[in-house]
C-alpha cells in the first residue's frame, strides 16, 4: 500500500494538519519580519555635521537650527527649500559659536573640512537605527547594504544546509533547532557593540531563516494530501505578505531599533514551546529511514488527533521504502552540458531566476525611496503581494507559464522604468508598486514552469541549481540601491532593463500547460514541437503534486 493511502486513513488534511500549518505559518511571518526589519533599522535619515557640540546658546530660540546654518554649507533650491550639504562643514573647529556669529557668512572663507564631530541626524522619521548608533553615514554608508547582501548569502548556505540537514536528522529536530538558533541569534543583535558584529550575525540570521522556511514547507508537503499542496503553498505566500504589515506596524509603534528587534525575538519562545509539544516527526520521513515501527506511532497520533479510527492492517500492508538510485549532482550537470536544448534552458531559466530575485528584493528594499511615508509604502509593498500570488494561479492558466511569465515580466520592466518618469510622490510608488505585484505574479509562476521543464532524474538538479542563481540576485539588489547616491533613478532603470530583457528571453524556453511532466531528456526536447502533448502515456506521468512540492520552498 502506498503511502498517501496510509495517510488518507488517518487523515491527510483534517485537525492535525490544520493546527500545523497555523503553527509553520506564524513562524513563517515572525520570520518575514527578520528578513525585511533592516527597512526600519537601518532607515536612512538626513543628517549633516555636528558643530560646536559643547557650546550652548540658551538666548537663541532654535540653538540647533543656527549651529547648522553657520557651520554647514548649503544652497537654495528654485523651489524654495535648502539643501545642505552631508559630509562635509565649514573650517569652524577652531572658533568659538560667538566668533561665528559675529562672521555670519564669511564663515564660508574658512574653507570646508570633512565632519570631524561627528553626525546630527533628523529624527523625525526613523527616531532611532543602526546608521545613527554606529553612524553609518557618507564613507560608511554602503556598510548596511552590504549587511543585507550577506543576509542573503545567509539563504543560500541555508537553503542547502537545511534540506541536508533535515534528510538526515529529521524535520521535527531540525525545526526546533533552527527556532532556537534564530532565537539566539536575533536576541543577540539586539546588543550588537558595532557594525561589523552587526552584521556578521545577519549572514547567520539569513541561514537559519532560510532554512527554517525550507524544512517548514516540506514537513507540510509530508503530512498532507497531494490535493491540498496547492492550497497550501498559497497560504505559506499570503501569510509572507502579511508579515509585511506586522513588521510595517511594530516598526511604527516600537521607534528603537533595538526594542524592536527585541520584540520580533521574544515570539520564538512560545513558537518554540508549541513546536516541542505539538509538532511530530514526519511519518513519510520516517518510513524512507527503516523506521516503520516510529512512522506507525506517529500516524496513529495522527489519526487520533484527527479523531479517526486507526487501519492497523494498512500500517501491516504499507510498503518499505527504499532509497532512490538517483544519480548525483555532477552526473546531472554533465547530462545537461551534454544536451544543447536542455543546456539552453537551464541557463536561459537561471538568468531568469536570478532577475527574478534581483528586481523583487530590490523593489521589496527600496521603499523608503519613493517619496511617501516608509510605513505605508512598505504596507502597500507587502499588501500587493496578496493579490499577486492569487491572481497568478489564474493567469499561468489562461496565458500558459511562457505567455504569463513572458507578460508579468514585461509589464515589471516597464513599471520600474516608467516610474522613473514620475516625481517622488503618491504617483510614483503607485507606479512602482505596480511592478511590484507584476513581478511577484512572475516569480510564483517561474517555480511551477522550471519543475514542469526537466524530466524526472534533473528535476531537482535543475530546481536547485535555479534556487541557486535566485539568490545571487538576491545578493546584488542591495547593493545596486547603492547607486541611488549616484542618481536616484538608476536603481529602477537597471530593474526595469534586466526584467523587460528577462521577459524577452522567456520566449525562447518552451510551453508546458496542459503537458505532462517528462520523464526523459528526449521528452524534454518534444517540447519544442509545437502542438505537441507529449510521448507519454497516462500510467508513465508521475505525480506532479508530489514532484514539485519540494521545488516550491525556496522563495519562503
Amino acid at each position: 500500500m502506498e503511502f498517501e493511502s496510509v495517510l488518507k486513513g488517518v487523515g491527510d488534511f483534517n485537525r492535525y494538519q490544520m493546527l500545523l500549518l497555523m503553527l509553520l505559518n506564524v513562524i513563517i511571518l515572525i520570520n518575514v519580519c527578520h528578513t525585511y526589519i533592516q527597512v526600519f533599522t537601518a532607515g536612512k535619515n538626513d543628517h549633516w555635521c555636528k558643530a560646536w557640540e559643547a557650546e550652548e546658546c540658551p538666548d537663541i530660540p532654535d540653538c540647533d537650527g543656527l549651529k547648522k546654518e553657520l557651520a554647514i554649507p548649503h544652497e537654495y533650491l528654485e523651489d524654495g527649500s535648502v539643501e545642505y550639504e552631508k559630509c562635509v562643514k565649514y573650517n569652524v573647529s577652531g572658533i568659538s559659536l560667538g566668533t561665528a556669529i559675529e562672521l555670519g557668512e564669511n564663515v564660508s572663507y574658512l574653507g570646508k573640512i570633512p565632519c570631524d564631530e561627528g553626525w546630527a541626524f533628523d529624527r523625525t522619521t526613523f527616531p532611532s537605527t543602526i546608521n545613527i548608533d554606529f553612524e553609518l553615514v557618507c564613507e560608511r554608508s554602503y556598510l548596511p547594504n552590504i549587511g543585507q547582501s550577506l543576509f542573503f548569502a545567509g539563504y543560500l548556505v541555508g537553503s542547502f544546509l537545511g534540506g541536508v540537514a533535515a534528510d538526515i536528522f529529521g524535520r521535527r529536530r531540525c525545526i526546533l533547532a533552527c527556532l532556537a538558533f534564530i532565537f539566539a541569534l536575533t536576541a543577540a543583535l539586539t546588543a550588537s557593540p558595532n557594525v561589523i558584529f552587526f552584521v556578521s550575525l545577519r549572514f547567520f540570521v539569513g541561514v537559519g531563516l532560510k532554512a527554517c522556511g525550507v524544512i517548514d514547507y516540506v514537513m507540510l508537503m509530508e503530512t498532507t494530501s497531494p490535493t491540498k499542496r496547492v492550497f497550501i503553498g498559497n497560504a505559506h505566500f499570503i501569510f509572507f505578505g502579511l508579515g509585511y504589515f506586522l513588521l510595517a506596524g511594530l516598526a511604527k509603534l516600537i521607534t528603537g531599533w533595538r526594542y524592536l528587534q527585541l520584540a520580533l525575538t521574544l515570539p520564538y519562545i512560545p513558537l518554540f514551546i508549541m513546536a516541542y509539544m505539538f509538532i511530530l516527526e514526519s511519518p513519510r520521513w520516517l518510513s524512507v529511514k527503516g523506521r516503520k515501527e516510529e512512522a506507525r506511532v506517529v500516524l496513529r497520533k495522527i489519526a487520533a488527533i484527527n479523531n479517526k479510527t486507526v487501519d492497523e492492517c494498512s500500517f501491516d500492508a504499507m510498503k518499505e521504502h527504499e532509497a532512490s538510485e538517483m544519480p548525483g549532482m555532477i552526473t546531472n550537470l554533465r547530462k545537461i552540458g551534454r544536451s544543447p536544448r536542455l543546456l539552453l534552458i537551464t541557463l536561459n531559466m537561471g538568468f531568469n531566476w536570478a532577475v527574478q530575485s534581483f528586481v523583487y528584493y530590490g523593489l521589496s528594499f527600496s521603499t523608503s525611496s519613493l517619496g511617501i511615508d516608509p510605513y505605508l509604502s512598505f504596507i502597500i509593498s507587502g499588501g500587493i503581494e496578496i493579490p499577486a500570488y492569487l491572481a497568478c494561479m489564474f493567469v499561468a492558466e489562461w496565458l500558459g507559464r511562457r505567455g504569463a511569465v513572458f507578460t508579468t515580466m514585461m509589464l515589471a520592466g516597464l513599471c520600474c522604468g516608467g516610474s522613473t518618469l514620475l516625481p517622488t510622490g503618491i504617483y510614483r510608488a503607485l507606479v512602482a508598486t505596480g511592478g511590484k505585484f507584476f513581478i511577484t505574479m512572475s516569480f510564483s509562476i517561474v517555480y511551477t514552469w522550471s519543475s514542469e521543464l526537466y524530466p524526472t532524474s534533473l528535476r531537482s538538479t535543475g530546481v536547485g541549481l535555479f534556487s541557486m542563481t535566485s539568490r545571487i540576485g538576491g545578493i546584488l539588489a542591495p547593493l545596486v540601491l547603492l547607486f541611488e547616491d549616484i542618481w536616484l533613478n538608476l536603481p529602477y532603470l537597471l530593474f526595469g532593463a534586466v526584467s523587460i530583457l528577462a521577459a524577452l528571453l522567456a520566449l525562447a524556453i518552451p510551453e508546458t500547460k496542459g503537458k505532462p511532466l517528462p520523464t526523459t531528456v528526449r521528452d524534454t526536447k518534444n517540447l519544442y514541437k509545437q502542438g505537441r502533448e507529449g510521448n507519454l502515456d497516462d500510467a508513465d506521468v508521475p505525480d506532479v503534486d508530489q514532484n514539485v512540492a519540494d521545488t516550491s520552498t525556496n522563495q519562503l
